[in-house]
């Protein structure tokens, strides 16, 4: 699902020409995790001029669940799509609902995440992060429309 950043008047940005975020994978267990992605879109001076989020809740934390609930997607891609900006900074929740099914913390390896990120419509960033199943990650994206790390 995608939200988009209303258009702010007198600054000639588009919609079409923003940062475009998904996050996704392919560990059989991604269902045991709900997903949150909260942007802060920016101009050249640093005034906030956009907000873009997203969430994909499986279940309410805690749940402890056996098996995905009927209609969770086994490669589920959560996304977003911002206004045109200079940079953006971007938190991205994986928290866990569910825990592992074994107690045994070796034999809990951590799953891989896939964040793709573009402006434009040009992508220009395909991260891959290691996730611990026992903790989840809070991961914080800075980024320029060129593709650069943002720096304050």
């Amino acid at each position: 699902m995608y939200y988009l950043c209303p258009k702010v008047k007198g600054t000639g940005m588009k919609k079409d020409e923003g940062f475009s975020v998904e996050v996704e994978s392919r560990y059989e267990g991604w269902w045991r995790y709900n997903v949150t992605i909260l942007c802060g879109c920016f101009d050249a001076d640093g005034d906030r001029i956009g907000f873009a989020s997203a969430e994909s809740v499986v279940a309410p934390v805690g749940s402890d669940l056996s098996a995905p609930p009927e209609g969770a997607a086994a490669e589920r891609r959560i996304g977003i799509r911002s206004v045109a900006c200079d940079h953006i900074v971007m938190y991205v929740y994986i928290v866990p609902h569910t825990l592992p099914e074994t107690r045994e913390i070796g034999n809990v390896a951590p799953f891989d995440v896939r964040l793709r990120v573009g402006y434009g419509g040009v992508p220009f960033g395909d991260m891959h992060y290691r996730i611990n199943q026992w903790s989840g990650a809070s991961l914080e994206i800075k980024l320029r429309n060129d593709g650069k790390p943002f720096r304050a």
